[in-house]
């Protein structure tokens, strides 16, 4: 599994790296816009992720940005919105109002966890989404 992990926090990119290192091969983005260079190129090389860690709270492209443009390009590429093609997100945040976690949804991620990330909880929604 090919993992992209999206944080503009050095700490919570690198925790988050340690505790996903273990599903797969794990790429890191700072920021929303490598974030989505890294998404096309891999697409482009045929080697897509299959999910993709996004902080929601982020300066310039925000996790929600990144997560509307992903569905885009797939959408434009011709994936189906709910086929198994498409590259799931699970959005990382310490915003937890129901706001921002409704908002993610229906943007089309796949979980959410809150922040801090335990190992356990992220086993746990690799199960409860269906991740792996």
């Amino acid at each position: 599994m090919r993992i992209l992990i999206v944080d503009d926090d050095y700490v919570s990119r690198s925790h988050l790296k340690g505790l996903l290192s273990r599903y797969g091969d794990c790429d890191t983005a700072p920021t929303g816009s490598i974030a989505m260079e890294l998404f096309e190129i891999a697409h482009k090389e045929g080697m897509p992720y299959s999910l993709i860690s996004l902080d929601v709270d982020m300066p310039g492209l925000d996790g929600h940005g990144v997560l509307l443009r992903v569905r885009e390009f797939e959408e434009g590429i011709g994936l189906p919105k709910h086929g198994t093609d498409i590259v799931k997100v699970l959005m990382v945040s310490a915003l937890k109002d129901p706001d921002t976690i409704m908002d993610s949804f229906r943007e089309g991620c796949e979980g959410f966890l809150p922040k801090p990330v335990t190992a356990a909880r992220l086993a746990d929604a690799f199960v409860r989404f269906e991740l792996a």
